[in-house]
């Protein structure tokens, strides 16, 4: 990786909580905007815009859920100045407003996996969801399989494998699973819908964890799943970098309508 690249990812950690932009975050790596977004894409995988907001809705989940703040200051701390701008695109990409996101169940079924903090459902919690898993790929559907492969030492802790619609998964997945980890899982994704998926993996312990090492696997390119029919991909997993996009999903069910609430509360 560029070393203006990892400054430029630096710069963003530790100023995502102010109105910074493309050009303040250039500036820093003294590289003009247009170059730098290149040669950012290139080694990220996504443009200095697309992280920055990533990194915001991370916090932002994790405040929401952790803090006793209430929703218009964690807008503001990081680094939103519009309240009815930030709700509205949290909405869109995760499947629920924020007001939505700090009900217990949310917080509860968080899976959150970056450099610094980390956070698994309980074992009790995890059963349930197992057992309102799909055991067979449902009529009109498909199923991503194959095998997970972990570097030695084998993390302690569960693995989620998750079919979403975006890059960056913000929302619930279209489709799961859970296992413990090992250095072979063999995994099958039931009832997952026809179409072009990204499928992410993270593997962390149980619990919230300050400090606690993630890993994540994923592919290059989008899976193609077709109905009534198995897709066969590997994941190959690797610890998360400081540069790596913090990710937090939910498995708690998004409401039926999701609405941008604008309440401060």
């Amino acid at each position: 990786m560029r070393e203006s690249v990892r400054q430029a990812v630096s710069f963003i950690h530790r100023n995502y909580t102010e109105p910074i932009t493309l050009s303040d975050i250039s500036s820093e790596v003294f590289v003009s905007p247009f170059h730098f977004s290149r040669l950012f894409a290139q080694d990220i995988g996504i443009s200095p815009g697309r992280y920055l907001g990533a990194v915001r809705m991370f916090e932002a989940k994790r405040l929401l859920v952790e803090s006793s703040m209430n929703i218009c200051d964690i807008v503001h701390s990081v680094g939103y100045s519009s309240v009815g701008t930030f709700t509205s695109r949290f909405t869109r990409l995760v499947g629920m407003s924020p007001r939505e996101y700090r009900k217990p169940q949310v917080g509860r079924l968080m899976v959150a996996a970056s450099k610094d903090f980390t956070r698994m459902p309980r074992p009790v919690e995890l059963a349930g969801l197992h057992a309102s898993a799909p055991r067979t790929t449902a009529p009109g559907t498909g199923c991503v399989r194959g095998l997970i492969e972990f570097p030695r030492p084998v993390p302690d802790g569960q693995v989620l494998v998750g079919v979403y619609a975006a890059d960056v998964p913000q929302g619930r997945p279209v489709a799961y699973r859970v296992l413990p980890t090992a250095e072979r899982m063999p995994f099958a994704v039931d009832g997952t819908p026809p179409g072009e998926w990204s499928l992410v993996a993270l593997a962390v312990r149980n619990g919230t964890v300050t400090g606690g090492e993630a890993m994540i696997g994923s592919l290059p390119r989008r899976v193609t799943v077709r109905r009534d029919t198995n897709t066969w991909t590997r994941l190959s997993m690797r610890r998360m970098k400081a540069t790596d996009v913090p990710l937090a999903v939910t498995l708690a069910p998004a409401p039926a309508a999701a609405r941008a609430s604008l309440a401060c509360g």
